[in-house]
């Protein structure tokens, strides 16, 4: 039998590696497991990518390109963007074959997720740069808000940190919702964690001071409770 010649497409892609990577028919517990693997590697390699454009925005805020930081940052709320659709198609999944597969985890959780997990912990270390560069002007979010002509470029910079944050928490929140349809709010996880607690955790903000700076932001304005015009 002639050995089947392997494309540079799939040596590049490793593409037999790769499609190996899932359970064979005979070890899955039901039809669908094949659908909840593959939705989790493909949520995976997402997460790969945002690490490392974080920690190329991190460099380059370093660096002082400012503008090339954006850019990292740009690419990160994308894939944050197209994270929910990936999780969505969990719901082709019923919440009976939900629970077969569920059982096969054994004490495994998506809250182990290593890249989720790195995210988490990466966001926050994006702050430092960021104010070093606010501080080199002598500026505070709020007066970056003021001056957006004369700061345009860092300016883009803290909407897409603040749109970091914002595709982040919106990721957990629509989590949240997934988990609900599946399994409900009202058990516990496969780590003996109720699933309420996923909403306390949804929560966190990456970077506060950009929050708050919008409501500095309103109360300067005078908006907050007396409208009238700038």
């Amino acid at each position: 039998m002639e050995e089947k010649k392997i494309s540079d497409y799939e040596q590049y892609i490793r593409t037999e590696e790769l499609l190996k990577l899932q359970k064979e028919d005979g070890e899955r517990s039901c039809e669908d497991e094949l659908t909840f693997q593959m939705i989790h590697q493909i949520a995976e390699l997402h997460f790969k990518l945002v690490i490392q454009y974080i920690h190329l925005a991190d460099a380059k805020m370093k660096a002082k390109d400012v503008m090339q930081a954006t850019q990292q940052l740009q690419r990160v709320n994308m894939h944050l963007k197209h994270l929910p659709p990936v999780f969505d198609m969990v719901k082709v999944i019923s919440p009976r074959d939900y629970h077969t597969i569920r059982l096969a985890l054994g004490r495994g959780s998506g809250q182990d997720s290593p890249g989720f997990n790195t995210i988490l912990k990466l966001g926050p270390t994006l702050w430092q740069p960021f104010e070093e560069l606010l501080t080199e002007k002598n500026l505070t979010p709020l007066e970056l808000h003021k001056n957006i002509a004369d700061n345009y470029e860092l300016y883009l910079l803290m909407q897409e940190l603040t749109a970091f944050d914002e595709n982040f928490q919106s990721f957990r929140q629509h989590h949240i919702q997934l988990v609900r349809r599946m399994i409900g709010l009202n058990t516990k996880s496969l780590k003996g964690i109720p699933a309420q607690a996923l909403e306390r955790g949804a929560k966190f903000e990456f970077y506060p001071k950009l929050w708050e700076a919008i409501c500095q932001l309103t109360d300067w304005t005078g908006s907050s409770y007396n409208p009238k015009p700038l």
